[in-house]
């Protein structure tokens, strides 16, 4: 499938807000003091590293 060069700058903004987003959530995670709210941080953080490993995955 051919990816016009819109669509490819699209994906390049989606993955770096992905990993802007995986970066502060655990940043958020490490300064937080409640465990809650620093475990939901690092599910949080989880998920979107697990969000750029899925799509940077289909596009190689």
């Amino acid at each position: 499938m051919q990816l016009t060069s819109k669509e490819l700058l699209y994906l390049d903004d989606i993955l770096s807000l992905q990993q802007n987003m995986t970066k502060t959530l655990n940043d958020y995670a490490t300064r937080c003091q409640d465990p809650q709210l620093k475990a939901l941080c690092q599910n949080l953080a989880n998920r979107c590293q697990n969000n750029f490993n899925s799509l940077l995955k289909h596009l190689s």
